[in-house]
């Protein structure tokens, strides 16, 4: 059932599911529609830029539903919000978008909300009633990731990745840990059927579509994200054939996301021979066997990432607080060329050699999903400690944990 109202620019549709859910929708009519678009926000909430690339749409011949989620389950956005919302009613708000199936549909889903929206065509792929309402999708840096708290295991992902079966548009920034995982995604994704066009987007992070822009290049993208999606949908129109759901090997209703521990944890990964091999910014070659008989801290990092510029003042802390010869923090840029990082070090006072991986060679053999990602490395060369995320280095478990691997003989 729709309930309607209206403002200047958008009509306010309320949307009640069969489950008693009430969703608002912000509706962008076309005046002459060639397509239909259904936008589920990112876990992190509605921003406003995406009401601005919704009306470029309408007015280019998309008609676009905005869904707000997160005011329709009085859930605060973040990167857990989406975990209980059930997958009929977002099979409902598709119905009700198709106008009961008599209008193809392309789901838009940024992020964690990728996973709802697959959820939820699987669903309507079961009904021979309403299998044909959708059957592509564009996705902007869609999260398909299990979880990403195990340091050095082999990154899982979510059953629905292997059984979606659409035709799919996905769109990644360059600067993200996620790009590097992009055709392994891409490949699990044709496992299940789908048929996948990726387009990488140059320097770029994550969120670009949806946040004030961090620069220029991301303010020129946000401009152009109403055309990057148009075309995404006259793409997806050339796979335009039935889709019926694929098996899916295990029960799943919706997102999870685990909790990300704080500080260093014991190393679970399998990495049995660790690799290095790079030049810092003084043109000085770093292998395991220079840094042989010594405790390593490696971070991995990059300047795009706010949180790994965050914590480079307490890793430099850290170096100070522990005055031993044989402890060395061995920080590594990935993916960025040495001038760039120089640049951008230099007003730093930074105490310990900064690496350069511009190639990202190092993403597949230590396992890297996030960034950033540190690994503490005893004087036998095994890996001990790692962390994804960042946190102050210099506080008191790391101080200790180091002080302990450097009294061991």
């Amino acid at each position: 059932m729709l309930v309607f109202s209206f403002n200047a620019v958008a009509t306010e549709i309320q949307v009640q599911t069969r489950l008693g859910s009430e969703i608002p929708v912000s509706l962008y009519k076309a005046e002459k529609a060639d397509s239909l678009l259904l936008w589920i926000p990112s876990e992190y909430g509605i921003h406003g830029q995406e009401h601005a690339t919704a009306l470029a749409l309408a007015k280019n011949g998309t008609e676009v539903w905005i869904a707000d989620l997160h005011s329709a389950f009085f859930s605060a956005p973040g990167r857990s919000s989406y975990n209980n919302i059930k997958t009929q009613d977002i099979v409902d708000l598709i119905i009700a978008c198709s106008q009961g199936g008599h209008r193809d549909v392309t789901l838009f889903a940024t992020g964690r909300a990728s996973v709802l929206a697959l959820l939820a065509a699987r669903v309507l792929q079961k009904d021979e009633a309403t299998q044909s309402i959708v059957k592509s999708a564009v996705l902007f840096h869609p999260n398909f990731y299990t979880n990403t708290t195990d340091v050095g295991k082999t990154l899982q992902y979510l059953p629905i990745t292997y059984a979606s079966n659409l035709a799919l548009y996905i769109v990644q920034p360059a600067l993200s840990g996620k790009s590097y995982q992009l055709s392994t995604l891409a490949k699990h994704l044709q496992q299940g059927g789908s048929d996948v066009i990726t387009q990488i987007l140059p320097e770029v992070a994550d969120g670009f579509n949806i946040r004030k822009a961090d620069n220029a290049a991301e303010e020129k993208l946000y401009h152009k994200t109403p055309a990057i999606i148009r075309r995404a949908i006259k793409l997806l129109a050339l796979y335009n054939k039935p889709r019926t759901a694929v098996h899916l090997a295990e029960s799943a209703t919706a997102p999870t996301t685990a909790t990300i521990n704080a500080g260093l944890q014991t190393y679970q990964g399998n990495i049995t021979r660790p690799y290095l091999d790079f030049k810092d910014l003084h043109e000085n070659r770093h292998t395991f066997e220079s840094h042989k008989g010594r405790v390593l801290l490696l971070n991995f990092w990059a300047s795009w990432c706010p949180p790994c510029v965050k914590e480079l003042p307490s890793l430099t802390r850290l170096q100070n607080k522990i005055d031993d010869d044989k402890f060395e923090i061995l920080a590594i840029n990935i993916g960025e060329d040495r001038k760039k990082v120089k640049d951008f070090l230099a007003p730093m006072k930074i105490n310990f050699p900064v690496l350069t991986d511009p190639a990202g060679t190092s993403v597949a053999p230590w396992k890297l999903v996030a960034f950033p990602s540190s690994f503490v490395i005893d004087k036998h060369g095994k890996i001990r400690y790692g962390l994804f995320g960042g946190i102050e280095w210099d506080n008191d478990q790391v101080i200790g944990i180091i002080k302990k691997l450097l009294s061991e003989d």
